[in-house]
């Protein structure tokens, strides 16, 4: 029988990879210890959010593991703060990582990054650009707008090899972000 804690969340990693590996999906893993203020804001304001329910839900198998008792896993991923998110596999291979409290835009963007971040490595360019492109679409003045649109550039530079398209999506970000870490990665010299 399932271990499920609150909303669905399971609390046991190999049930929760067993229904990874049924359903096909990534498992968002979540560390929280008793008590983290981060946690406690999580539970109270970022996941009642109905988009992020949602969104997690139809995305992911969701894990919370408390960092305290879990230490097996917990030094597996380096884990060392709470609230902290890990997307993983069902073999337990780490795709993205994250430490700390967002609210609901940051961590639907999150969500994004973390989800193309194991879609890219299984050739799903195109559902890594769909993820992604949502983000960039929906929240344009987020912060992390700018990563989404470097890691939907290289989801479609991987799906066609068009140099072109990738240096001009490139300076889009120089353009639209330019104070942002994705803006400094631009590599040619012309």
């Amino acid at each position: 029988m399932e271990e499920l804690s609150q909303k669905g969340w399971y609390s046991n990693l190999d049930e929760a990879k067993e229904k990874a590996s049924e359903i096909r999906k990534p498992i968002l893993l979540q560390f929280h210890r008793d008590p983290c203020s981060g946690c406690r804001r999580m539970y109270s304001y970022t996941y009642p959010d109905s988009d992020v329910d949602m969104e997690i839900n139809r995305w992911f198998v969701k894990l919370r593991l408390d960092i305290l008792k879990e230490h097996k896993i917990r030094s597996q991923y380096s884990a060392v703060w709470t609230p902290s998110f890990y997307v993983i596999d069902y073999q337990e291979k780490l795709y993205f990582s994250f430490p700390g409290y967002l609210p609901p835009e940051d961590f639907r963007m999150l969500m994004r990054l973390g989800l193309s971040c194991y879609f890219v490595p299984r050739g799903k360019y195109r559902d890594a650009e769909t993820v992604l492109t949502d983000g960039i679409d929906n929240f344009p003045k987020n912060p992390m707008a700018s990563r989404l649109l470097f890691h939907r550039s290289m989801a479609r530079y991987l799906l066609k090899r068009d140099n072109k398209s990738f240096k001009r999506e490139i300076t889009e970000i120089r353009e639209k972000y330019p104070n942002s870490l994705e803006a400094d990665m631009y590599p040619w010299t012309d």
